[in-house]
């Protein structure tokens, strides 16, 4: 589907006051040119808005349970746009952002970043808002990089110096060093195309740390999807480590060569599963985390994933 050009603006608020204030004629408007109206904000907001507008919002996700996890919230406003079948939508957003510990954050304010691309020509307009009574100074630094626009507490949105296009804040993200892995990881080589013996290992240290069946299941096929794409991509050797902490899995899966897939491309649902990223978007959606750092010293990717369902 293509639409009018993606509007996508940060609202930076410290009063409910200025929320409304921008949220209840934004939904005005949308109604007017019989937009859907997508509501994936805290349940206060959503109250507040109903309170002044009524029932007008077609479709409401509390923020704590939509913004769970960034590959599926895509696939997830996707859907809704899609559901649209070619109205206009209109979508007042506002990640969940106490507790997030950096890792997450970053990967959120990739998700931002992301929305500027993937949703662009579609008849979306979108409005995130960030409390800064709950935020702090990085994540309201954040909101200026991933947004074209600004509203900072008013009606108008003012242009923003500090935008980032997305392909230059993805670069800047991916920049960030990886962790040391600690002296006690195992490691294997892969040298075969036949992974079923890496399925075995990755599925015995697992059940060893207690992971659930479930997050068992997901991560062995993540790992096996990624370990697949350096076996044709990459360059040999291919060695995977695993490692865990209290609550976390660990495996990175690594080669000499220097293969990186489109950002993009991997964090959309493909449209099918012969489509060559279909790989590593599942293990994007299977897993918390997947970050991948690709240079002259070879490709790294690394998977996390907690022990629980």
């Amino acid at each position: 589907m293509s639409g009018k050009e993606l509007l996508h603006q940060a609202l930076l608020y410290g009063k409910d006051e200025e929320y409304l204030a921008t949220a209840v004629p934004y939904v005005r408007e949308g109604l007017a040119e019989d937009a859907m109206i997508i509501a994936a904000i805290p349940r206060r907001c959503y109250t507040a808005v109903r309170d002044v507008l009524g029932d007008v919002i077609s479709v409401f996700a509390p923020a704590e349970d939509f913004y769970r996890h960034p590959v599926r919230t895509i696939a997830q406003y996707m859907d809704i746009v899609r559901a649209a079948e070619g109205r206009p939508v209109r979508a007042l957003a506002e990640v969940a952002w106490q507790g997030r510990a950096s890792w997450e954050a970053r990967e959120w304010g990739r998700y931002e970043s992301l929305v500027n691309t993937v949703f662009d020509n579609r008849g979306v307009s979108v409005i995130c808002s960030y409390d800064r009574r709950v935020i702090g100074e990085d994540i309201e630094a954040e909101a200026r990089r991933t947004h074209p626009k600004l509203l900072d507490g008013g009606l108008f949105p003012a242009y923003n110096d500090a935008y980032e296009h997305t392909d230059l804040y993805n670069s800047r993200v991916d920049k960030t060093p990886l962790s040391p892995i600690p002296d006690n990881a195992v490691r294997r080589a892969v040298t075969s195309p036949d992974l079923a013996g890496m399925r075995a290992f990755v599925k015995d240290h697992c059940t060893r740390i207690a992971m659930s069946p479930l997050a068992t299941g997901r991560f062995v096929t993540a790992v096996n999807e990624i370990a697949t794409n350096a076996l044709t991509h990459g360059t040999p050797p291919v060695q995977i480590t695993f490692w865990h902490t209290d609550d976390l899995a660990f495996c990175e899966i690594a080669d000499i060569g220097l293969w990186h897939p489109d950002e993009l491309e991997s964090y959309l649902p493909p449209e099918s599963a012969n489509a060559p990223s279909f790989g590593l978007w599942s293990a994007r959606m299977l897993v918390d985390l997947v970050e991948i750092r690709a240079g002259y010293n070879g490709t790294q990717v690394r998977l996390r994933s907690s022990l629980t369902d």
